[in-house]
């Protein structure tokens, strides 16, 4: 029999712990920080996030879906803030579109962008790209100053990014175009999680996470596409 110590699990957990205790040491002697040292040891690469329902350890999400519902962009990575995946996703999105455009010959185009207050930053304000509407606060608060104050015609000349774009959320266009994006992406995500099964993955380490997350994205496209040929032939 082989000698308990030198079983395969054991050797993995001792391992493990010895891993645990050196980042340990090098923190109390001021080289690591304590968030440092806040580790998954099965999937080091995932991180605590914050959610409706409290905090999980796992990755955050990040989708660019279409007015029709095709996820044209689809990312994962290990930072709770969303505010710089911004840039990246539009690009993905704008190569996919580009890629739709050479496959069929349509004019497909990015129109008006949506996000929610997580993307919101002078960077994603004033960066170059489609025109884009970015939320400044919470539906709630959206919707109130919609309502009490509302705006019409271009902002004030002089006004900061961050006011040009509080001024377009209280025109009557700019709250009703906004208001379609929970209705746009949302669903999508529930699908991803409840329909497809993601709320946990079954591969460790972000690159593999990345993947299947990819891969979820594209069944459901495939599948949309094939309910859609279905329902019209």
């Amino acid at each position: 029999m082989v000698p308990v110590e030198e079983h395969y699990d054991v050797r993995q957990a001792a391992a493990r712990l010895a891993r645990a205790e050196a980042n340990q040491a090098r923190a109390r002697q001021g080289t690591h920080s304590p968030r440092d040292i806040t580790r998954n040891l099965t999937d080091p690469d995932s991180r605590i996030m914050p959610t409706r329902c409290g905090w999980i350890q796992g990755y955050n999400g990040q989708l660019v879906v279409s007015a029709d519902y095709l996820i044209l962009a689809a990312d994962l990575h290990n930072n709770p803030g969303d505010y710089r995946s911004y840039s990246p996703m539009i690009d993905q999105a704008s190569d996919a579109t580009r890629a739709i455009r050479r496959a069929t010959g349509r004019r497909s185009r990015i129109g008006t962008v949506l996000a929610d207050a997580g993307y919101a930053s002078t960077t994603n304000l004033t960066c170059p790209g489609p025109d884009r509407l970015i939320a400044l606060g919470t539906r709630h608060d959206l919707d109130n100053a919609a309502a009490t104050h509302p705006a019409h015609g271009n902002p004030p000349p002089a006004a900061t990014a961050r006011q040009r774009m509080a001024h377009r959320l209280r025109t009557p266009t700019g709250a009703a175009r906004y208001k379609r994006r929970a209705a746009l992406v949302e669903p999508v995500h529930a699908h991803l999680k409840d329909r497809r099964g993601l709320r946990i993955f079954s591969r460790r380490g972000i690159t593999a996470a990345r993947s299947e997350y990819r891969f979820a994205a594209a069944v459901t496209n495939l599948l949309r596409l094939h309910t859609h040929l279905a329902a019209t032939t």
